[in-house]
């Protein structure tokens, strides 16, 4: 069945591009949820305090916190482009499915 051209359809791109939003969604949300709720301010607790005893420059500590904040919104950014990526999956699966169907 999965060889067959039969198979590949536009509704079963369709399904399968929403089952991967949907997806892609959760995942993020749970990503999410751990790296805003507790890895970012446990890090930048952990270079702003002196409590390890080692004192970090402020430079530092402002460098360190705005690279952070930099990966944090290419991290916000990936799921638009997955989305993205999604719609040009649905364009080109029934692109394809169009002219497999002029040939017939």
């Amino acid at each position: 069945m999965v060889k067959s051209k039969k198979a590949q359809s536009t509704g079963f791109a369709w399904v399968y591009g929403l089952v991967m939003l949907f997806g892609i969604g959760v995942m993020f949300i749970t990503f999410d949820q751990v790296f805003m709720g507790h890895l970012v301010p446990t890090i930048k607790n952990m270079v702003n305090g002196t409590t390890s005893g080692i004192a970090i420059d402020a430079g530092v500590q402002a460098e360190i916190n705005s690279n952070i904040d930099k990966y944090m919104d290419y991290w916000h950014a990936i799921p638009f482009l997955l989305f993205f990526v999604v719609i040009i999956f649905w364009i080109i699966s029934a692109i394809r499915k169009e002219r497999e169907g002029e040939y017939y």
